[in-house]
C-alpha cells in the first residue's frame, strides 16, 4: 500500500496537485479514514459536494467509494458551492461533511475540507486523520449511497432570512466558477435584477 503524500495534509484542509501528490486512490483512502473517525462519533451518514474543477467527479467518486467502505451513508449533492455543503449537513441532520474543493488554486490542484460531528477539521486533527491512514486504523462496512438536491432549500433558507430595503439592480460577476450555477437566480429570488456575467461554470480557468 503506497504512502500518502504528507505535504498534503495542511493546516486547515488537505490539497494537492491532482494525479500527482492527491491521487484517486489516496482519496479513497481518506475517504475511509473520514468514514472511520466519523462512525467513532456515532455519526452513520456524510454530506459531500464538489466544486467546478475537471477532477472533481472522479475525486468525489473515490471519496464516496471511502466513506461507504468504512459504513458510512454517502449524500451526494453534485457540484455545489462550499457553503451550501455546509448548510446541508445542517439541514439533513448529518453534522458532517467533505467538500471536494481545490478552494484558490490552480486548476491542476484539488483537496478536501472536512467537517466530522461538527468539527472541523484542522491543525493536529488533520495529522491525526494521516497517522490514522498510515497505521491502518480504519472501519469495514457497506455504506449507502444516495444523490440529494439541496438547492432549492438553500435559496428557501436565504430569501426567508433576507429583505431588501428597496429594489436594486446588481451584476453578479462568478468567474465561472459553481457559484454561476446558483448566484443569478438566488439573487432573481431575493428581487434584485441581475445582469449575470461569466456565470458558465467552466473547470478550465
Amino acid at each position: 500500500m503506497s504512502t500518502l503524500a504528507p505535504e498534503i495534509f495542511k493546516a486547515y484542509d488537505i490539497r494537492g496537485v491532482v494525479d500527482q501528490t492527491l491521487t484517486v486512490e489516496g482519496v479513497r483512502r481518506i475517504g475511509q479514514a473520514l468514514g472511520s473517525l466519523a462512525v467513532e462519533r456515532g455519526r452513520q451518514s456524510v454530506v459531500i459536494g464538489r466544486d467546478g474543477r475537471l477532477s472533481g467527479p472522479k475525486l468525489a467518486a473515490a471519496l464516496a467509494e471511502g466513506l461507504r467502505a468504512a459504513g458510512v451513508n454517502v449524500i451526494d449533492l453534485g457540484m455545489v458551492a462550499t457553503p451550501m455543503t455546509y448548510f446541508a449537513a445542517f439541514e439533513l441532520n448529518t453534522m458532517s461533511a467533505v467538500m471536494v474543493t481545490g478552494s484558490h488554486n490552480p486548476p491542476d490542484y484539488n483537496g478536501l475540507k472536512m467537517v466530522i460531528d461538527g468539527e472541523t477539521l484542522s491543525g493536529d486533527t488533520i495529522q491525526a486523520l494521516r497517522q490514522r491512514i498510515e497505521a491502518g486504523q480504519i472501519k469495514d462496512g457497506a455504506g449507502g449511497y444516495r444523490q440529494h438536491d439541496i438547492a432549492a432549500a438553500y435559496q428557501a433558507r436565504i430569501v426567508g432570512d433576507v429583505k431588501l430595503a428597496r429594489p436594486m439592480k446588481i451584476a453578479v460577476d462568478c468567474g465561472n466558477g459553481v457559484p454561476g450555477a446558483f448566484a443569478p437566480q438566488l439573487f432573481t429570488a431575493l428581487g434584485c435584477t441581475v445582469d449575470p456575467l461569466f456565470c458558465d461554470v467552466d473547470g478550465n480557468f
